[in-house]
Order: structure tokens, then C-alpha cells, then sequence
């Protein structure tokens, strides 16, 4: 549906349904990072097979492999003409690159949307050391670029990884496929380095060596480092040997798909119990934090694991409820979180979740909490500035906000959301007069803007959304799900 729509409720306003369960999407940050991995392990993806329900950067993640393995087989690869589309997403964009140039593709490597406004400059700088040979088409440090056929040698790396650590993980995918520097270094482990006191989404770090830990790759990480540690002297084997006979553990669901959710059901509930299918526990991913940040925020939300079925529970009516914390089975990278409570303002440090942000700047506004939140910076290079685009759509709904510092945003409720929602339901008055409804609410064509505002419709309260269909780009069926809730997506007229 690609015209702009309301989401309003046909349930019983009365009655919430007794329990709601939902499949949800497959983490498509570990995807796009199994896909690359497959490919450069030169075993044609074989843990995967293509879905047609994989949101849209996962098929784009998937047609660009599945069209470099096959130009390379016919010997086309080098072809310095050829298109590469590298679709939205900035990691398949990133990703990509790495993966084109470590093959010995040439090209030009394009995206679309704002793909060509999301910073690419330090990994194509960290490539040239390798001996890659790539121009610029447009602006310095910024996709469409050109690639001229190199091939790539191992040389120790210092990466600055403030803007995205999707460079670091770049680089450390396409490692089995350089070759070492010189002959004596053959079995050198290799290093990338970085400043330890700033990257940007370190469980997407994280969660890069976990995965090429499970294809059988060797990696020592640590805060300010990893080393690649090659299993075979390249002579002797082709990229992913060690690897052979593994067996990865399922995809999971994704947990940023899963906060939009959990932080509605926790202020407003949904349903009396909440069921949130594959997802794990001790998971990787960076999203997966809700699970600590809970025990704070809504403390009265019970969270209960089952292991055999994959499933969360969430029950936000028991009065008594606490939260389950697993800060104990959790990756030590995400265990790290700053979230505290100061002179009535909640602040939180999103540095290592940016993708949550829009749900708990929701969250914020349905409970009434205000809310201090920094170390978003790199908000700037999603789909959209998410950073503005909230922004713009706390001026439509009138909530006080400020941009506070240069990487944050302090939101002011002025009462909770059951209460200040009241000023759009639309009743009629004395003398005919009416409130005005909702406004229409901007995407900016982001799929996590429509999922956030999606969180605030009530059973007396439609909202109205542009670009609902932006979802598709990560979860496709969300506008499905949210009918078991009892509400619907409809066109405006």
C-alpha cells in the first residue's frame, strides 16, 4: 500500500485478546552478514536458501552475491562497465564493496534512496592500503563508486570506527580472501586496530565474529582489536576450509523488529500475554539489550524465556511482575549500557542500539517520561536523518523536544500518552465545533519512522502515516501483525 493510510482499531475496545503471537522476521543484520560470509566461504550460500518473505535489503544483499559468483564463473567479473546494485541498506552497500573488491570484480557499485548520503570513505580507504584501486564518481567519501579489478593483501589496519563498525566487519568478512603481504607472513595472524573509546554499534561488531566464528573462522577480539588467524597457508586451500562441516544455528528474529512491540505493550498493552517467536536468549544482537533496559523502564513487565519453543513472553498486567534480567547470559559487549534516572529525566546512551531509538523516543512519549538520549550521531546516516526526522514529527504532534548536545535529543512529555492523545480524538463540541485529529505523520521513507509511530495508535485514536509501506524493508508483514492486535491499515481516500 504506497499511499498514505490510517491505522485504526475494529477490536473490542473492552476485551484485549488473551495472548498474541507473532512469527517475527528474520534478524536481517545476520543475514545479510551469513549471505556475505557463504559467499566468500565459495560454497554459493549453501546454509541458505532464498525466501520470498526476506525484507528488501535481504534480497538485495542476496542478488548481488548470487550475480558476483556467477559473473566470476563465466569470467565476466572483471568487467569495469558492469552495475553492481547495492539497493538501501548500508551494510550491503559496505558489505559489498569489501566482498567486490576482495573478488577482483570491477565496476561501478550504486545504491538507491540514501544510500549515496551514508558514509563509505574510511572502508574504501582501508581497501586502498590493501591495494585496491577505486574512484569516487560523486562526492569524496560517498558512494556511487568505481571499482578497477586489484587484488588484495594483507596489511595491519588502523580503522576509525566512530561513524559505523560496519567497516571493521567489512574488512574482517573479506579476510580469508587476501593474501599475506609478503611470503613470511603467510600464517601471520592479521590485526585491525581501533580506538577504543569510540565505536559506533559494537554488538554489530560482535555479532560479525560470532558469525564467522560459526562458518569455523578464527578470530581473537577484543576492545581495540581483532586478528584474523589463518587456518591453512593459502597454497594449500581456498578460502574457507576451515569452515568445512559446520553447522550455524538458525537465523534468529530480529530484536529490533521486536522493540517496537514490547515497548508498546509495556506502557499500553496489547493483549494480556505477548508472544515473540524466534528469538534467543544470550543473543548477539545489538537490539537484544531491551531485555536489561526493562528491568528499568517498566519494571512492573515480566519477560519469561522458553527454550524449547524460541519464544519470549512479555505480560505487562501483573501489578507485582518483574522483569527476567539476563545480563548473565548475555555477550559481555552489550551488557555495557548507560541508563539512569536523574532529577525526573531518564538518560540513556544508544550508542551501541541507534536502531532502537525511534521505539524509545515512543516510549517516551506514551508513558510521559522524559527522556535525555545521546551517542546517536549516526542517526544521521539511516534511511532517513532519523535524528530530524524525529524531530519533525515531535513538532507535528506537539511534544517539547530540544536537540541536546551534538549527538542527542531531550524529549519533554507533557503527560502521558492515554491522557495528551486526548486533544486528537476526534468528538464534536458545543456549536458543532470539532478537535482536530491526528496529524499526518512523516516516514521519510524509513521503515523503522513507521514502525515507531505505528506504536501510537489507540482503540479511540487512528493514526495517520504517508509511507506505510516503507516497512517492507525490514519486515514485511507488519501490518499483518498488527491486525491480531485488532487494528487495520487503510487508505485514505
Amino acid at each position: 500500500m504506497h499511499r498514505p493510510s490510517e491505522l485504526v482499531f475494529h477490536g473490542s475496545p473492552s476485551r484485549l485478546p488473551s495472548a498474541v503471537s507473532l512469527n517475527l522476521p528474520p534478524s536481517k543484520s545476520q543475514l545479510i552478514r551469513r549471505i556475505f560470509i557463504g559467499a566468500v566461504q565459495g560454497l554459493d550460500c549453501p546454509i541458505l536458501e532464498w525466501d520470498s518473505t526476506w525484507p528488501q535489503d535481504v534480497m538485495d544483499a542476496w542478488s548481488l552475491v548470487q550475480c558476483a559468483l556467477s559473473r566470476r564463473q563465466q569470467g565476466h567479473h572483471q568487467s569495469v562497465d558492469h552495475l553492481w546494485e547495492a539497493g538501501e541498506a548500508g551494510a550491503v552497500m559496505r558489505f559489498g564493496l569489501a566482498f567486490l573488491v576482495a573478488q577482483g570484480c570491477g565496476g561501478i557499485l550504486r545504491g538507491n534512496g540514501r544510500a549515496h548520503e551514508r558514509p563509505i570513505g574510511d572502508l574504501v580507504n582501508a581497501l586502498i592500503l590493501c591495494g585496491a584501486n577505486i574512484e569516487y564518481l560523486g562526492e569524496k567519501g560517498y558512494p556511487p563508486l568505481k571499482i578497477h579489478p586489484s587484488s588484495l593483501r594483507r596489511r595491519d589496519l588502523f580503522m576509525e570506527a566512530s561513524t559505523s563498525s560496519q567497516y571493521i566487519s567489512a574488512m574482517a568478512m573479506v579476510a580469508p580472501l587476501l593474501r599475506p603481504f609478503d611470503v613470511l607472513q603467510e600464517n601471520a595472524p592479521w590485526e585491525i586496530a581501533w580506538s577504543p573509546r569510540f565505536v559506533a554499534s559494537r554488538p554489530y561488531l560482535a555479532l560479525t565474529i560470532q558469525e564467522m566464528s560459526s562458518f569455523g573462522y578464527s578470530f581473537d577480539y577484543s576492545e581495540h582489536s581483532l586478528r584474523y588467524i589463518p587456518a591453512v597457508t593459502v597454497q594449500e586451500s581456498h578460502p574457507g576450509d576451515g569452515a568445512l562441516g559446520q553447522d550455524p544455528k538458525p537465523v534468529e528474529g530480529d530484536w529490533s523488529a521486536a522493540s517496537f512491540w514490547i515497548w508498546r505493550h509495556a506502557v499500553i498493552p496489547l493483549c494480556q500475554r505477548l508472544e515473540l517467536k524466534i528469538l534467543t536468549s544470550g543473543s548477539h544482537q545489538a537490539d537484544s539489550v531491551i531485555l536489561d533496559l526493562l528491568s528499568r523502564l517498566a519494571p512492573h513487565v515480566s519477560a519469561v524465556f522458553n527454550q524449547e519453543s524460541c519464544t519470549w513472553t512479555f505480560d505487562s498486567l501483573g501489578s507485582s511482575a518483574m522483569s527476567t534480567n539476563n545480563s548473565e547470559e548475555r555477550p559481555p559487549d552489550q551488557g555495557q549500557i548507560v541508563v539512569n534516572c536523574d532529577q525526573g529525566f531518564w538518560h540513556i546512551k544508544a550508542t551501541d542500539f541507534p536502531d532502537m531509538v525511534p521505539a524509545l523516543v515512543m516510549w517516551a512519549i506514551l508513558s510521559g517520561n522524559a527522556l535525555e538520549i545521546v551517542g546517536i550521531g549516526q542517526l544521521r546516516y539511516k534511511e532517513s536523518n532519523r535524528i530530524q526526522a524525529l524531530m519533525v514529527n515531535l513538532e507535528l504532534l506537539g511534544v517539547p523536544y530540544e536537540k541536546h548536545r551534538p549527538d542527542g535529543l531531550l524529549i519533554r512529555p507533557l503527560a502521558s500518552w492515554a491522557v495528551y492523545s486526548r486533544r486528537f480524538v476526534v468528538t464534536t463540541l458545543l456549536k458543532g465545533h470539532t478537535v482536530a485529529p491526528c496529524p499526518l505523520l512523516r516516514c521519510f521513507g524509513d521503515h523503522r519512522l513507521a514502525m515507531a509511530l505505528s506504536m501510537l495508535a489507540l482503540p479511540d485514536l487512528p493514526i495517520f502515516l504517508d509511507e506505510p509501506h516503507t516497512v517492507g524493508k525490514s519486515y514485511p508483514e507488519f501490518w499483518e501483525d498488527w491486525a491480531k492486535f485488532g487494528y487495520a491499515l487503510k487508505a485514505l481516500n
